[in-house]
């Protein structure tokens, strides 16, 4: 399953990537504030790449449930001045975690290598003609609805067919618009409009979407399910339970690892790789 971000190409024998979690948002579940000042962001990124992150995926508005919405200046205020001087300063892929096309169109122009959409283009259906005018790479995440309807939506007739279809929509939505197959990421949008026991559904059976032999991206780290089912309430004590599922997903295939702590899960797959 090969990916190409921006002449950076990447094969079976590069996976899994680990994708950075970089939040310069004041109210993300995990990490909220913690690194949205310039020096804080550009510290963090630097030890990311120490620890071994492939790519850091930047995001200025919140996506956990019953969050709301954000101005398009908001989002370009928080976003752009320190996206720009990560560009420049670290030579790193991109990922830009948006949903407005404007925000994509700006970013992908600054240098940025993918745009990581949590809505699968229903918030805004310009995304794919951006992307694709601008050759970058997509993160197609499956949702039920908006962030801050999602998590009301959680009743499927047949959970496993109608992600299927979803993807099989958008992918063909992204081909039209001239993105490459092989810029294009799925991800089952692990919390995106689903209860606990269908999380664990989507991590059991991994091989259902490898039928669409594309790269598929996994984002469990720190969210509520692990909580859940282990009964700890502050998401920064699940880095336990993140990386114990992060090596159930390496061992089934995953491509990409998206994670707040870069230095435990390559750690992990170093580990997996010596043992296999």
């Amino acid at each position: 399953m090969p990916l190409n971000l921006n002449g950076k190409k990447y094969t079976n024998k590069n996976y899994p990537l680990i994708v950075g979690i970089l939040n310069l948002t004041p109210d993300s579940f995990s990490d909220g504030g913690k690194h949205n000042t310039e020096y804080k962001a550009l510290k963090r990124v630097e030890s990311m790449i120490e620890d071994g992150a492939d790519i850091i995926d930047i995001g200025a508005e919140s996506s956990r449930p019953d969050s709301k919405r954000i101005s398009f200046d908001e989002e370009k205020k928080r976003l752009l001045p320190i996206t720009k001087k990560i560009i420049k300063r670290f030579d790193i892929p991109i990922s830009i975690d948006t949903m407005k096309s404007q925000i994509a169109d700006i970013t992908l122009k600054e240098g940025a290598s993918i745009i990581n959409d949590v809505t699968g283009f229903l918030y805004d259906e310009k995304m794919p003609d951006i992307i694709g005018k601008n050759k970058g790479a997509v993160i197609i995440n499956h949702t039920s609805d908006l962030p801050q309807n999602m998590q009301k939506k959680t009743s499927y007739k047949n959970m496993f067919n109608e992600i299927k279809n979803f993807f099989e929509e958008k992918i063909k939505i992204c081909i039209n618009n001239n993105i490459k197959k092989n810029s294009i990421i799925i991800d089952p949008g692990i919390g995106f409009g689903k209860k606990t026991a269908q999380n664990v559904d989507l991590i059991k059976n991994i091989k259902i979407f490898q039928k669409f032999k594309l790269p598929i991206m996994y984002g469990v780290s720190n969210k509520r399910f692990l909580g859940e089912l282990l009964d700890i309430n502050n998401p920064t004590e699940r880095t336990n339970a993140t990386i114990i599922t992060c090596l159930f997903l390496t061992i089934n295939n995953v491509n990409l690892l998206r994670v707040h702590d870069i230095k435990k899960t390559q750690e992990m797959i170093k580990l997996w790789r010596l043992y296999q």
